[in-house]
């Protein structure tokens, strides 16, 4: 009786374990960029979900340096598009967005202005769970911003 009980406890122990997330969140390293200004400025021209405005406003904080003695950058987010759709036995998440960095230096009567439009997707087949997929579209949106580094560093 007693090694009829331990073994079904066993196999709700491992149960239990099988309903962890099989989908791992990724840690985002951004590489640093510096900008030729004396102040820089994010503006979000509309709301963005709560897990990538904390990406965008940490590598901005963190990781776009500013080394300058004269002007000011100003970086735009905008057209923010999520979608989430059905495939072959699973869903697909595609997001994207643009940007805008403008530069302005008074002194030497200089604007610049680089624009861009990045997009990432991520997807998940199979049984899986809503936690799950909310994981993968996190890991989506990391990678949006990844992308839009590499992007914005090409351009400077």
């Amino acid at each position: 009786m007693k090694k009829l009980l331990f073994i079904v406890f066993g196999f709700f122990m491992a149960g239990c374990n099988a309903n962890e997330t099989l989908v791992d969140s990724l840690n985002p390293e951004f590489e640093k960029m510096s900008f030729d200004v004396v102040q820089k400025k994010l503006v979000l021209e509309q709301d963005l979900p709560n897990n990538l405005n904390t990406l965008v406003s940490k590598w901005f904080d963190e990781k776009v340096k500013i080394n300058g003695f004269d002007g000011d950058m100003i970086f735009t987010i905008s057209d923010y598009k999520e979608e989430t759709s059905l495939i072959s036995e699973g869903k697909r998440i595609d997001i994207t967005l643009s940007f805008n960095v403008l530069i302005r230096k008074p002194l030497l009567s200089q604007k610049k202005l680089i624009q861009g439009k990045v997009s990432s997707f991520g997807t998940l087949s199979g049984d899986f769970s809503l936690k799950e997929f909310d994981t993968v579209i996190e890991n989506t949106q990391v990678d949006l911003i990844l992308r839009l580094s590499r992007e914005l560093q090409s351009k400077i």
